[in-house]
């Protein structure tokens, strides 16, 4: 069974209209680092939307969603950037993986990106979650 999810990031947990945060790796003291706490900050941003949109998903952990061999997934992402002054596209995508999914093994994807002309920054997602199990 095929469920298609859609939701529109908007900005950044610090700036509505700004652009998107990119993945951090973050192991041992980093965590503590405030480019450390940002993402984190992003994450649960990210998660934020996405709750408010499909509510019906039940919050079990931090990640709602889950890939395994069975039940694969696509998310494509397009990215508006605010200015020049912005992350690798590819970093935005591994970032919005690790805040909507516990196992991304078997996420596929793509991602593009833009100059917002209206100078505000945001993220629309398309997830297709595929089911094989019957």
């Amino acid at each position: 069974m095929k469920k298609i999810i859609k939701f529109t990031i908007k900005g950044n947990q610090d700036d509505i209209e700004g652009n998107p945060v990119p993945y951090v790796r973050v192991v041992g003291r980093a965590l503590w680092l405030p480019k450390a706490k940002k993402y984190h900050a992003w994450k649960e941003y990210v998660r934020s939307v996405f709750y408010r949109e499909y509510p019906e998903f039940v919050f079990e952990s931090a990640q709602p969603l889950t890939t395994k061999i069975s039940a694969r997934a696509q998310m494509s992402i397009v990215i508006y950037w605010v200015n020049g002054v912005h992350a690798d596209p590819d970093n935005v995508f591994k970032g919005l993986a690790d805040a909507l999914f516990q196992n991304d093994k078997f996420l596929d994807g793509a991602f593009e990106s833009h100059y917002a002309s209206d100078g505000k920054g945001r993220v629309e997602v398309q997830i297709v979650l595929d089911s094989n199990e019957q």
